[in-house]
């Protein structure tokens, strides 16, 4: 008879926990500083480059306004400095709405050609 192996299903939330929390302490111990900071670097990448929606993203401003302090001011400048020059992109909603627009368009001109052929 063989052992059955153990699933994540066979434990209560508080032991998964547990042993999340065991996994964390494992993995933190045994990393190097180096790959340490490349997992902070991922994770902080992810977090501040994936933010969605307006909340999410006045949260992150929040976090870089308090790490910046002082200094944030200067850094919103330095940006629009830099980057001013490129051209400003149309936040995400409205561009999919005139994508939307456009492929409604598109349909009615195709509907309109089978319809003045069909005659």
């Amino acid at each position: 008879m063989k052992d059955e192996e153990i699933s994540f299903k066979d434990l209560t939330k508080a032991q998964l926990n547990a042993l999340k929390d065991l996994y964390i302490e494992s993995r933190v111990k045994t990393m190097s500083e180096v790959d340490l900071r490349k997992l902070v670097k991922e994770v902080l990448e992810l977090q501040v480059r994936g933010t969605v929606g307006n909340e999410e993203e006045r949260e992150v401003w929040k976090e870089m306004k308090e790490h910046f302090d002082e200094s944030f001011k200067q850094k919103i400048k330095d940006v629009i400095k830099a980057k001013g020059s490129e051209e400003i992109s149309i936040p995400t909603e409205k561009e999919e709405f005139q994508k939307r627009l456009e492929v409604l368009e598109q349909r009615k001109k195709e509907e309109s050609k089978t319809n003045e052929d069909m005659w």
